[in-house]
């Protein structure tokens, strides 16, 4: 039995391991070079499909492909300039991206990306008034780019800004900051659907979305539909000076970039007035066109409810980029609501002053500024309150006291009510309400006033006419009425049985009502649990 040759074995070892390490040498070549030509090739097909696809300019600061650990490319300084605009903001601005590659995508180029990733992406929306004019002879499905050559399942950006240029020059532009993006299916021709979520800056608090973006209009960027749900979650309003609550909303939007339609709820259950009033629960259902080139919101309409009554609402909420801040403009009525849920935020007190029906119709304007909206807000409206019951004691009996005086019944204990009518048209202001007209009516007695009311401390300076059914003599028993009888003509006016000059001051805490006869002022002071007399009321 022959034996194999040790040097010839070995010298075919060393002949296969030469053709090894040559063809791992040949291959290493090839790859090496087909990397770079990859890289190549890449760039070329990067920059020629975005710029048909977006028509557009673009520019790729660099393109890297590994090989080792896995085939992946990366990506940074890809810019897209509008219609080959170099004076504007790119088109889109991605700062770095990335995705993975088969084997085979460096031998022929890439048709098909399971994932990109995107990190610092800048969409910059021009003005729909400075888009360029479509060519009028070519049909709509020429105006848009072709089939796209690759084709994403999914797209993840993280920091991603949308900035959607103003129509008017000199005016800040609109900013989405969202720092996490999902995008499906992607492409150009064909709607995309997409989920996200960002921060609200103020009030602060988390925004969930979702819906379905494009096809993308390439001869107008800020015409691109859009549709979808979001979801605001827990804003703490305490940011806003002089109110407070947590308000959380949910809604739908359609339309396109630069003008949606949105509708939606809110519900804040524990809404108030700092440091003036009570927390009560207030929800809206709202109905809104957005423009989208400046955030500038046109309500159509609200409807609140404020713990129990509703109240209707149209207006806008204007950016004022010089105040950085917005102007909201609002005309609201309440057809049919409760005094008693208007005066919770007003009135910090478990049991409301007033019980009853009220009706309200104003012009709300809410100025830009960092006062608190108490301070800032201006509002002319007209209101009335019927059927009027008043909870505190004091007040009731003084309202009873004044009714029987009223009706010529002094000194009869059953007669007179404390259910009274209120009814005035005021202007507020700086924080103090201006009443042109108040009147204020119980059985017998009519009282109209003009004056001012403070809201940040409750200071009260009225001046009106105190109006009686009776005559003055009717008003006392005894010898004042006798005396009082040949000063009867004298009060008796305009089919009144008598009218007396009236005066309120003092705060709404402790008013001091005070009634002028025969050329003396006699006051007297309600306190909400005890009355303090400065003086003979004549009508007690």
């Amino acid at each position: 039995m022959s034996q194999s040759n040790p040097i010839s074995s070995k010298r075919w070892l060393l002949l296969v391991s030469g053709i090894l390490v040559l063809l791992l040498l040949i291959a290493a070549g090839f790859l090496f070079s087909r990397e770079r030509h990859s890289e190549e090739l890449l760039r070329r097909t990067i920059v020629k499909t975005l710029g048909e696809q977006f028509k557009s300019d673009v520019e790729l600061r660099a393109i890297h492909v590994k090989i080792f650990p896995r085939f992946a490319v990366a990506g940074e300084g890809l810019s897209l300039h509008y219609h080959g605009r170099l004076d504007t903001p790119p088109l889109i601005r991605v700062e770095h991206f990335s995705f993975a590659i088969g084997i085979l995508g460096l031998l022929r180029p890439v048709k098909h990306i399971p994932l990109v990733r995107i990190d610092q992406m800048t969409i910059t929306i021009p003005p729909r008034d400075s888009r360029q004019e479509r060519t009028p002879n070519l049909e709509p499905s020429q105006n848009r780019a072709s089939s796209p050559a690759v084709i994403v399942d999914q797209v993840i950006c993280t920091a991603t800004n949308i900035v959607i240029l103003p129509k008017k020059a000199g005016k800040e532009p609109l900013v989405w900051d969202i720092h996490e993006l999902f995008l499906d299916s992607l492409r150009v021709d064909k709607p995309v659907a997409f989920h996200g979520h960002l921060t609200n800056g103020k009030p602060v608090g988390e925004i969930e979305t979702h819906g379905t973006f494009g096809p993308w209009d390439v001869d107008d960027p800020g015409g691109s539909p859009v549709s979808g749900e979001y979801k605001f979650s827990d804003a703490d309003l305490d940011p806003f000076p002089g109110i407070a609550g947590t308000l959380s909303s949910t809604g739908k939007f359609s339309g396109v970039l630069s003008e949606l339609q949105v509708q939606g709820q809110t519900d804040t259950p524990n809404f108030s007035l700092d440091k003036v009033g009570k927390p009560v629960s207030l929800h809206t259902d709202y109905s809104a066109t957005v423009d989208g080139t400046n955030g500038d919101t046109y309500l159509q309409p609200v409807n609140g409810i404020l713990v129990r009554s509703l109240i209707v609402a149209e207006g806008s909420i204007v950016n004022v980029p010089e105040k950085k801040g917005h102007l909201i403009t609002l005309d609201a009525s309440v057809p049919n609501g409760r005094i008693q849920d208007f005066l919770g935020l007003a009135i910090n007190s478990d049991t409301p002053l007033m019980t009853g029906p009220v009706k309200i119709k104003a012009k709300i304007i809410l100025p830009p500024g960092k006062e608190r909206p108490i301070e800032k807000i201006i509002i002319d409206g007209d209101f009335g309150v019927g059927d009027a019951k008043w909870n505190s004691p004091a007040i009731r009996e003084q309202l009873e006291s004044l009714s029987r005086h009223g009706e010529g019944k002094p000194a009869d204990t059953d007669a007179g009510s404390s259910v009274s009518d209120l009814r005035g048209s005021f202007h507020l202001e700086k924080g103090v309400i201006r009443f042109s007209s108040l009147t204020f009516i119980v059985p017998g007695a009519a009282i109209d006033l003009a004056g001012t009311y403070a809201l940040h401390d409750g200071t009260l300076n009225f001046n009106g006419q105190l109006r009686l059914q009776a005559k003055l003599s009717q008003t006392m028993t005894g010898a004042k009425s006798f005396f009082l009888k040949a000063f009867d003509p004298f009060f008796k006016k305009d089919g009144a049985g008598a009218v007396l000059p009236i005066t309120i001051t003092g705060t709404r805490d402790k008013p001091i009502f005070g009634v002028s006869v025969l050329h003396k002022t006699i006051q007297k002071q309600i306190d909400a649990g005890r009355d303090k007399q400065a003086g003979k009321n004549p009508l007690n």
